[in-house]
């Protein structure tokens, strides 16, 4: 996840950098797996993407 997409392969949206349409949701953008548990952080991805989505599609 980054701004760069020479740096990532999402935005901070969790949008592709290349693909117009295609989101990531979950733990797969995470850079490396961690010590702990992940499923806060993936909850909380999920949850700001979901209003993103809902905010571009009222626009």
């Amino acid at each position: 996840m980054s701004k760069d997409p020479r740096d990532g392969v999402v935005n901070a949206d969790c949008r592709l950098h290349d693909v117009a349409n295609l989101y990531v949701a979950g733990s797969a953008v995470f850079p490396t797996g961690g010590q702990a548990n992940p499923m806060l952080p993936a909850v909380a991805l999920a949850l700001r993407l979901g209003a993103h989505l809902a905010q571009t599609r009222r626009a």
